[in-house]
């Protein structure tokens, strides 16, 4: 079975893919595998998102666009090789885990529709309550994220004003996206339980596969 886990960063898509690979997963890093693709041209420290982000900067920086799309283009290229590599794996009982970015949902279409036909997407939802604490907690600390079009700062509107008023929005159509793309929903209550183990999810994700 082959896994993509997507999600708000923070939802839960490192610890599960982590709990998938003491199961027995391969652990695909998609975060790592754009930051070794970045790090050929552009000095981006050990890669962190931490590191990324001082690299890109803020929408309203002029460097911005041009770095955010030089990203994405290295997104779509990692998730072509994710789809090439899984694609040739000539047993069908593989097992891998595919740990997407936050940002996945803005790569090329075609290259998600090819990872959809070969693996089961979960999405990890968070709750209403988790939700706006990630509002708050962005911004008492703003940092640099993939925008996609969502910052759309009034005129003569401050960046820290249009920060605060475009940030729900990034988030509201983000959740959209990942709802779209997602095979099965597994609510914050569900895969935040500690009852819900590996066995239950991984019952949940052979369902929506069969049921696909």
């Amino acid at each position: 079975m082959i896994i993509g886990l997507i999600g708000m960063s923070g939802a839960g898509k490192s610890s599960w893919a982590s709990r998938l690979a003491g199961a027995g997963f391969d652990w695909i890093h998609c975060d790592e595998l754009i930051a070794d693709r970045l790090r050929a041209s552009f000095d981006v420290g050990a890669g962190s998102v931490h590191d990324l982000g001082e690299w890109m900067g803020f929408p309203h920086e002029p460097r911005y666009p041009a770095r955010e799309a030089i990203y994405l283009g290295h997104e779509t290229a990692v998730l072509r090789e994710i789809v090439a590599g899984l694609a040739q794996r000539a047993d069908p009982a593989a097992r891998a885990v595919v740990d997407l970015t936050g940002s996945a949902v803005y790569a090329d279409p075609a290259v998600l529709a090819a990872l959809r036909r070969l693996a089961t997407v979960v999405y990890l939802a968070v709750s209403p309550r988790l939700h706006e604490q990630m509002v708050q907690d962005y911004l008492a600390n703003p940092r640099p994220i993939i925008w996609a079009g969502s910052y759309q700062p009034l005129p003569g509107e401050p960046p820290a004003a249009a920060l605060e008023r475009c940030y729900p929005h990034l988030l509201a159509a983000r959740e959209r996206l990942y709802e779209q793309i997602g095979d099965v929903t597994l609510p914050d209550e569900l895969h935040r339980s500690p009852e819900f183990g590996v066995p239950a999810f991984l019952e949940r994700a052979s369902q929506a596969r069969r049921a696909g």
